[in-house]
């Protein structure tokens, strides 16, 4: 198990997370995130899946705000991937 974490990304871990976990929290660097190998996989990410009719002028924008960049180095060498979408506390 671990966590991959982007910059400010650990203030949302659970405190279940935060107590029994913590030793799986993997802190990635800004500079990873915002480097060449993640951006060319984003940038080639983008250009094969979104349509001609969904490029508008802003399109880059709008995906670069969607991005979640720390998936990128979840997925790169994995055989398996497992993931679990955060729920909000009721």
């Amino acid at each position: 198990l671990v966590h991959f974490l982007g910059p400010g990304d650990e203030e949302w871990a659970s405190v279940k997370a935060k107590a029994t976990q913590r030793h799986a929290f993997d802190h990635v660097q800004m500079e990873l995130l915002e480097g060449e190998a993640v951006s060319a996989a984003f940038d080639t990410a983008a250009d094969s899946r979104v349509l001609g009719s969904e490029r508008t002028p802003d399109w880059k924008a709008k995906v670069a705000e969607m991005a979640a960049r720390r998936n990128f180095i979840q997925v790169r060498c994995a055989d398996a991937v497992y993931v679990v979408g955060w729920r909000l506390e009721k």
